[in-house]
């Protein structure tokens, strides 16, 4: 019995130094942004100079890393799926892409979830086909999930995952910044979680302020905390830009409820704080811009039209003065990503 239990006991410690071995390896490897890094600029859009009665447009769409279309469903989220099989990916991402190549036309894109090399896209660098499809967009790519192994689930792990932001312009920015916010959990959960940010891009007016075009996407699986913490964050940099005199126009994946619009129905167990954004954010003075219908759909299950849940989670916010003419979701029935594209079109103070 005694040789039993030693064996026991070796098996446990082996364990526990491979457990051991494998957090010492994620934590000397994981990803520690600073809390304000250049990103770097790609393409040879033209310059140009914004002035006062401007008409911009602009595009927000979380892709959801070409891997969460109609047909999925998502562990994570409640469902059973942990990626979608090369095939559907590819469709995905072609899809997305020829949506993308029809919106040459419009200003500023700012996407979500784009990922660079990434076992749940098949180590796929989607920037490059979306560069491609606007071939006369400069770009600006930031990260925000970088990890060398997602354990879960155990039977089929997530693996290892690089992604994040990217900003597609028609016109030269001045400057392209990664800006910190809170990740989504601490250490040693943080080592498998998002490194939050926002991804500022910067161009010149004529009246000598700044045009500020902020591409952002907050925490979606926590307690409410983070996500409090990361709108306190963003709350303090557009305040600074607004006393600064310059124009902001911000959009992208929320993941919170868009404040006129009615919460939607709890879940069971669900792994998602429901919340609404505040009425006045980050004062009276800026004005929300949201389309009429959802933009984000549950990911139980595969979608099904008039039966998924759905809700309005993707939307922009606009400085004092700016206005805005239209905003609208571009119908694509969740085909290529559990979020919809939205479209908006401004007129500058």
């Amino acid at each position: 019995m005694k040789y039993l239990f030693r064996w026991i006991f070796r098996l446990i410690l082996l364990a526990i130094l491979l457990l051991a071995g494998f957090l010492g390896y994620l934590s000397i490897t994981d990803y520690r942004p600073e809390a304000r890094e250049a990103a770097s600029l790609q393409g040879q859009s033209p310059e140009r100079m914004f002035a006062s009665g401007d008409t911009l447009s602009l595009l927000i769409w979380n892709i959801g890393y070409a891997g969460l279309g109609a047909e999925m469903d998502f562990f994570f989220d409640g469902g059973s799926r942990v990626r979608p099989e090369k095939e559907e990916n590819s469709r995905y991402l072609q899809g997305i892409t020829t949506f993308l190549a029809q919106q040459s036309s419009t200003d500023f894109v700012l996407l979500q979830e784009v990922d660079r090399n990434s076992k749940r896209s098949y180590h796929t660098d989607q920037v490059v086909p979306i560069s491609q499809a606007l071939p006369e967009h400069n770009y600006s790519f930031a990260l925000n999930y970088k990890t060398a192994f997602v354990p879960q689930p155990l039977s089929e792990p997530y693996g290892k995952v690089v992604g994040g932001l990217l900003s597609l312009s028609r016109t030269q920015p001045l400057q392209s910044t990664r800006y910190r916010l809170k990740a989504d959990a601490e250490w040693p959960m943080g080592l498998f979680m998002l490194d939050r940010c926002f991804l500022s891009q910067r161009f010149p007016m004529r009246s000598g302020k700044e045009l500020v075009v902020v591409n952002l996407h907050l925490s979606a699986y926590d307690d409410g905390g983070v996500k409090q913490n990361q709108m306190d964050s963003l709350a303090a940099f557009l305040l600074k830009e607004e006393e600064q005199g310059n124009v902001v126009l911000l959009g992208g994946d929320w993941n919170q409820i868009a404040p006129d619009k009615p919460l939607p129905k709890p879940m069971e167990n669900a792994p998602v704080t429901i919340q609404q954004a505040p009425e006045e954010f980050p004062n009276a003075n800026w004005q929300w811009a949201a389309p009429e219908q959802s933009t984000n759909r549950w990911l139980l299950a595969p979608y099904r039209q008039g039966t998924t849940q759905e809700a309005c989670i993707d939307y922009f916010l606009v400085s004092p003065g700016v206005r805005v003419l239209k905003t609208k979701r571009l119908n694509m029935h969740f085909d290529y990503s559990d979020h919809e594209p939205v479209w908006m079109q401004v007129i500058l103070p």
